[in-house]
C-alpha cells in the first residue's frame, strides 16, 4: 500500500506542474507564438514526438516531478532551427507575453477551483461524531490485529459510550479528559476483561473484552486507537460554486499571515515543506481518503501558483514584472540585468530548496508527517 500511496503523489504532482505548463502552452498557441517543445517530467524521454504540421516536440519524461514549455527565442534566438520566419518570445508585444507567463498560475487557480468545487459537491462540510450532550465522541479509529479488542469483535467506527458501566458520553466534557477516564477505566478493570459499551450504526452492544492483561507492558491493554469520528454533509450545485471560492480565499490569506509570521519570528520545523515534505504529506492524505486527497490537490496547486507569482526572476513573477514595466516604460529592462537577476533569483531558490529539503528529512526522522 506504501507504494501505491507513494505513486498516487507522484501523480498528483505531476498533474499539478502539467497543468501549469499547459496554460503557458494554450496562451502561447492562441496568440502564435512559436513552441519548441513541451515536456511531462524530467530528466531522460521515454516518449518523444515531433509534429509535422507544428514543428513542436512533445515528450514524456522520466521523473514526473517537473514540465517545461519552451518558446523560440525564450532564451536563446537561435534555438530553433528554421526559426527565421518566427517572432522571438522576447521580442512579442509585452501584453501578449503577460498573457502567456500568467497563463501558467492561472491554471494552478482554474484546477483549484475546480478540484475545491468537486470537494464541496461531494463531500461538503466535515462535522465530528458528537454525542447527544454536544461533546466530539470518542470513536476506535483501527484496532490492532490478533489483539483482545479484535478476538472480541470490536470493530473501528465503533462509537465508546462506556466502559464498565461508567458513562463516557457526559461529564467530563474535554476530548483528551475523556479519552483520559477511559484509559483509567481498562486500567482498573479486571485482568479477565471489560464490558466497552459501542454505538456501531443505530445499535448499542455491550462488548466483553477478556483477558486483557499484557505481561509485557505490566498492566491492562485492548489493543485500540481512540480518536475523532467524522462525517461530510455535501452542499448544493450552487452553494459548491461559494463556498469552493471562499476555501480558496482562505487559502491565500492563511498563506501570506504563516509567511509574515515565519518572516517575523522565524520558521519552525514543518512550516516549509520542499519536494520530500510534499511528497511525504500527499502520501499521508492518501491513506486518508479521497477527501483528503482532494484536500491536498487544492492546497498543492494554490501554492505552486502564489508561489510562482512571487516577483522574483527566473519565477513567473519576476517575468511579469520586467514585461509590466516594460508595458508602462516602452522600453525594456536590459537582458544582461534581468540575466544577472535571474541568475541571484536562481540561487537563492536552490537554497530555499536545500533548506526546505533538510527540514523535510528531519521531519521525516521526527515522525511530523505521521
Amino acid at each position: 500500500m506504501g507504494f501505491l500511496y507513494f505513486l498516487t503523489a507522484l501523480l498528483v504532482l505531476a498533474l499539478m506542474i502539467t497543468i501549469h505548463e499547459l496554460g503557458h502552452y494554450t496562451a502561447g498557441r492562441l496568440l502564435g507564438f512559436k513552441i519548441i517543445d513541451f515536456s511531462v517530467g524530467f530528466g531522460p524521454a521515454i516518449i518523444k514526438h515531433k509534429s509535422k504540421k507544428t514543428d513542436i516536440t512533445y515528450a514524456l519524461r522520466a521523473i514526473p516531478l517537473g514540465g517545461a514549455c519552451r518558446f523560440y527565442g525564450e532564451e536563446d534566438e537561435a534555438d530553433f532551427e528554421g526559426g527565421e520566419k518566427a517572432v522571438p518570445f522576447n521580442a512579442e508585444k509585452p501584453w501578449k507575453r503577460l498573457i502567456v507567463i500568467f497563463a501558467g498560475p492561472f491554471m494552478n487557480f482554474v484546477l483549484a477551483f475546480v478540484v475545491a468545487f468537486i470537494m464541496m459537491l461531494g463531500f461538503g462540510e466535515q462535522k465530528a461524531v458528537a454525542y447527544e450532550t454536544g461533546d466530539d465522541a470518542i470513536v476506535i479509529q483501527s484496532v490492532v490485529g490478533a489483539s483482545p479488542a479484535e478476538k472480541s469483535g470490536i470493530r473501528s467506527r465503533d462509537i465508546i459510550l462506556a466502559v464498565d458501566g461508567t458513562d463516557i458520553t457526559g461529564e467530563p466534557h474535554d476530548y483528551n479528559d475523556k479519552t483520559d477516564l477511559i484509559s483509567k477505566k481498562i486500567a482498573e478493570a479486571s485482568k479477565d476483561g471489560v464490558v466497552i459499551t459501542v454505538l456501531r450504526g443505530e445499535e448499542t452492544l455491550d462488548v466483553e473484552v477478556k483477558d486483557i492483561y499484557d505481561a509485557e507492558s505490566g498492566g491492562n491493554k485492548l489493543g485500540i486507537v481512540m480518536g475523532y469520528g467524522t462525517y461530510f454533509t455535501p452542499y448544493g450545485f450552487f452553494r459548491s460554486f461559494k463556498e469552493a471560492g471562499a476555501f480558496l480565499v482562505n487559502i491565500v490569506k492563511v498563506t501570506f499571515q504563516a509567511l509574515a509570521n515565519g518572516f517575523r519570528k522565524g520558521f519552525k520545523e514543518g512550516d516549509l515543506s520542499g519536494i520530500v515534505g510534499t511528497v511525504a504529506i500527499t502520501m499521508k492524505m492518501a491513506s486518508m481518503g479521497f477527501y483528503y486527497i482532494l484536500f491536498i490537490m487544492v492546497l498543492i496547486s494554490m501554492s505552486l501558483g502564489l508561489m510562482n507569482l512571487l516577483p522574483i526572476l527566473p519565477l513567473d513573477g519576476g517575468r511579469l514584472l520586467f514585461d509590466f514595466i516594460e508595458l508602462i516604460f516602452k522600453k525594456p529592462v536590459p537582458r544582461k540585468v534581468q540575466n544577472v537577476l535571474s541568475m541571484i533569483g536562481l540561487a537563492l531558490l536552490l537554497l530555499l530548496m536545500v533548506y526546505a529539503t533538510i527540514g523535510d528529512i528531519k521531519g521525516i526522522v521526527h515522525g511530523l508527517y505521521k
